[in-house]
């Protein structure tokens, strides 16, 4: 037997890893405004795109059935419909699935031959001043893209 020659002990002691803990928790905190800013913004960009998926569809299915296709506001959601013997058939629809993104929804009807009756210029927003608004530009013409709301459709 050696006398005067201990065996350290292995692993964190309690108040080490109270520290690390605490320092963690600190990090997580600065964090969490930051990431409900980015889930904000992704709310916003994929109603965007969905919004822009749906006007897509209706210009294809005008072109495709050699029929004018109606994009119809209906309280906050967008109806692409048809008309048939008994009235409208509705093909889809587009409604927000987050409350707090609003979309400027218009009336529009498009063509057989892909174009629209009118100009349209949405506005896609959260009402949130640190969230990039988008807007969905269509042209008479039929072509649409998504762009940033300052820039207006220019």
């Amino acid at each position: 037997m050696i006398v005067g020659n201990k065996q350290k002990s292995r692993g964190f002691t309690m108040i080490e890893l109270l520290i690390a803990l605490g320092l963690v928790s600190i990090l997580a905190m600065l964090a969490a405004p930051s990431f409900a800013q980015f889930i904000k913004q992704e709310r916003l960009t994929k109603t965007a795109n969905e919004l822009n998926a749906v006007y897509r569809y209706a210009r294809s299915e005008a072109v495709k059935r050699a029929q004018t296709v109606m994009l119809t506001k209906q309280d906050s959601a967008w109806l692409v419909e048809i008309e048939v013997a008994d009235g409208r058939e509705t093909l889809r629809q587009f409604a927000s699935n987050y409350p707090t993104v609003n979309a400027e929804l218009v009336n529009r009807m498009i063509r057989s031959t892909g174009e629209l009756n009118l100009q349209s210029n949405i506005l896609i927003s959260d009402n949130d001043g640190n969230t990039e608004d988008y807007r969905l530009c269509i042209l008479r013409s039929g072509q649409s893209w998504l762009g940033k709301a300052a820039e207006n459709c220019a």
